[in-house]
């Protein structure tokens, strides 16, 4: 799986038989930057899911970007991004950062 710009913010998942998703990345400032409206294709399974945002982070250290932000809307969610690392930034907003350590 690898990712293709398609716009400014716009990105695109795909793989070798074609697209499986789109997703923005928002620059706030400073080298955060904020994932919005993520969409797969409904037959990417759970543990395709997992190799969706491990793309997706790669994408954002190769880019030098320092912070993702991720507003989850499910537990599953949630924990998906505790799996990947991500820290719970603000309780109430349901806000998640990941911190990119670059090497």
């Amino acid at each position: 799986m690898y990712i293709e710009q398609v716009e400014d913010e716009l990105f695109q998942l795909k793989k070798e038989n074609g697209p499986v998703g789109t997703f923005k990345l928002i620059g706030l400032s400073n080298g955060v930057v904020k994932l919005e409206q993520l969409q797969v294709k409904d037959h990417i399974s759970p543990g395709r899911i997992l190799e969706v945002f491990e793309v997706i982070l790669s994408h954002v250290e190769a880019a030098g970007h320092k912070e993702l932000l991720v507003e989850s809307h499910s537990d599953a969610l949630d924990f998906l991004l505790q799996y990947q690392q991500f820290k719970k930034k603000d309780v109430e907003k349901r806000l998640w950062i990941y911190e990119v350590n670059h090497k």
